[in-house]
């Protein structure tokens, strides 16, 4: 069976998976009308911790909105 995308993205093995402690998020600007691209990163990684950082980017290539997601990496059941 195939795994969830983001679990993919994170690069986790297979019997691991994350849930979301915390998440700000900070809206810059509104998003004009089109595609919206979204590009994250991880920032910081522990055994049992992660934070990541994405960014939405509007069509002129303009950041309307960032969010930092503080993410606790378990075991799956």
């Amino acid at each position: 069976m195939p795994r969830p995308g983001f679990a993919r993205w994170l690069r986790l093995p297979a019997d691991l998976t994350v849930v979301t402690r915390g998440l700000d998020t900070r809206f810059h600007k509104p998003a004009s009308v089109g595609p919206i691209i979204a590009r994250a990163r991880v920032v910081e990684r522990t055994e049992r911790d992660m934070v990541v950082h994405a960014e939405l980017v509007d069509a002129e290539g303009i950041i309307v909105a960032d969010a930092t997601a503080r993410l606790r990496i378990l075991a799956k059941r």
